[in-house]
């Protein structure tokens, strides 16, 4: 991991210069790693346009398209910025992803929610945009009982799920830090994508937040007794929520 930010936007100028150079829209750039095939970028621009549909059918916001920058594997794209050997997509104000692998095109639609939320002004607190990126692009993978119930009985500090940049922390650290954001907001959403859209909304400003009683809920969802009980019922209906 790099210990300075200048070192990642040193490493960017690198990629740019030496990757191939796509278009996917008006403005923006996808740039390719010139270790992958010439027709690489097809599958990639696919996954790009069910994100931006997915992206709008669940939250109802659009975006200018970012940059986006695809990669063999994932020792360049840990070189591009400052994150942890386990991350394979982050988004920094352009969107990176390893194409190779065979969940890419969540990764893609996960860092697609990540830019349209940043490009609308709600950037945080952290849990909420990834476990809202989570939800949209349908991410199972956190449903396991042991992660479950380890964040029930010892989760992560408030100040900590609201502040960290998940990809920065240590692989285990972060690995817990995506279950209980993703948790988080399935106990505020409970399924509904209209109470999606509200703690989208937020996220925003907190008087949007107030006048429609999210900020209340938010803070009772973040008691002790209320996020256990609801950790409780996602362990009892794990089956559906896969």
């Amino acid at each position: 991991m790099c210990t300075d930010p200048s070192e990642a936007a040193g490493a960017q100028e690198t990629l740019i210069s030496h990757f191939r150079h796509e278009t996917w829209g008006d403005a923006a750039r996808l740039y390719v790693d010139p270790r992958l095939p010439d027709d690489a970028h097809l599958p990639l621009l696919d996954h790009l346009e069910h994100a931006e549909r997915e992206v709008f059918y669940r939250l109802e916001l659009k975006a200018e398209r970012p940059d986006v920058f695809a990669y063999l594997d994932t020792d360049l794209l840990a070189a591009a910025a400052c994150t942890n050997r386990g991350v394979v997509a982050f988004y920094d104000g352009a969107l990176h992803v390893v194409t190779t692998r065979a969940d890419a095109r969540t990764s893609v639609v996960h860092e697609y929610t990540h830019h349209v939320l940043m490009s609308h002004g709600m950037l945080g607190p952290a849990w909420a945009q990834e476990g809202i990126a989570m939800v949209v692009a349908q991410e199972t993978w956190w449903l396991d009982p042991a992660r479950i119930e380890q964040v029930r009985d010892a989760p992560m500090s408030l100040q900590l799920m609201e502040q960290a940049v998940p990809y920065t922390l240590r692989t285990d650290d972060a690995l817990m830090f995506y279950v209980q954001a993703a948790g988080m907001v399935r106990c505020f959403v409970r399924g509904d994508d209209a109470r999606l859209r509200r703690l989208m909304h937020a996220m925003g400003t907190d008087e949007e937040a107030a006048r429609d009683g999210s900020s209340d809920e938010l803070a009772q969802l973040l008691e002790p007794s209320t996020w256990e009980s609801c950790i409780d019922y996602l362990m009892r209906d794990m089956a559906p929520l896969r």
